[in-house]
């Protein structure tokens, strides 16, 4: 057992030290920042359907980007500025952001051996993962990260009483646990292009899903307790945080895929 232990993690270290494994997280971080962009715009158009106040809306929003960022969101949906050019811009920015989802697609065939592989069908799939990262990171800013804040702010104009908070803390780990690591684990599952049996990913997105929430936890306690007092750095510092939250989360991501690929190739 300690042998074969050993033997596991010496191939798991060379897997780690191979050009994508340091290069691919550092690439997806940067795209999905980019992919943000549609998503606080989403966010924003959310709020303004159930007609809740833009300037308290535009508080949560300035807790995370500065506020030439977020005055930009602001005035989308406000009519100051949306308009072609800017739904343009959306559509091209997500387009854009499949580039990252297409490099994890690459570095799962390399690592899982995958020799022959169709470039149009890897294409789409990036399109297909993008979109449940989306959603996971439109998750975890809305619940673990802000969602106490947004309770605030909907029991201020009356929507919910108090009793919704205590629920709040009491599920919202152990739900976004469970969301985090079925989402991860189908990833997993769907990037390399060939079939991967569902078992096969259970470590490392059971791995993957524990650093996220212990990372969420963590830049979920900064904006909570420390954004608004930074008075060096003002939002600057926030988007910092944001920015390296980003890169562990997909740091992580990319151990818990090699994890997987390794513990795959070792069974052969």
């Amino acid at each position: 057992m300690k042998t074969r232990l050993k033997r596991y993690l010496k191939k798991l270290i060379k897997v780690l030290r191979k050009p994508e494994m340091n290069i691919l997280p550092g690439n997806m971080a940067f795209y999905f920042v980019l992919a943000l962009i549609p998503l606080l715009t989403i966010i924003i158009l959310v709020a303004s359907y159930f007609s809740i106040s833009i300037d308290l809306v535009a508080d949560l929003v300035k807790d995370i980007f500065p506020n030439q960022v977020s005055d930009t969101i602001i005035a989308l949906i406000s009519g100051k500025g949306f308009d072609t050019n800017i739904g343009i811009f959306n559509i091209v920015a997500f387009a854009v952001a499949t580039n990252g989802t297409y490099s994890i697609i690459t570095a799962s065939n390399t690592l899982y051996k995958v020799e022959e592989n169709d470039m149009l069908k890897d294409r789409i799939k990036s399109v297909l993962i993008l979109i449940i990262i989306v959603i996971l990171l439109f998750f975890l800013l809305l619940v673990p990260i802000l969602g106490g804040q947004i309770l605030s702010l909907l029991e201020s104009i009356e929507i919910f009483d108090g009793s919704l908070m205590f629920i709040y803390d009491l599920v919202k780990w152990p739900i976004s646990f469970l969301i985090i690591y079925f989402n991860i684990k189908l990833i997993y599952a769907i990037s390399p292009s060939k079939q991967i049996p569902s078992n096969e990913t259970t470590y490392g997105a059971f791995f993957t899903t524990v650093i996220w929430v212990i990372s969420t936890v963590v830049f979920s306690y900064y904006v909570t307790y420390f954004a608004k007092y930074d008075v060096l750095y003002g939002n600057l510092s926030t988007i910092i945080m944001l920015m390296i939250w980003m890169y562990v989360l997909c740091y992580v991501f990319v151990l818990g895929m090699a994890i997987n690929a390794t513990k795959y190739n070792n069974s052969d």
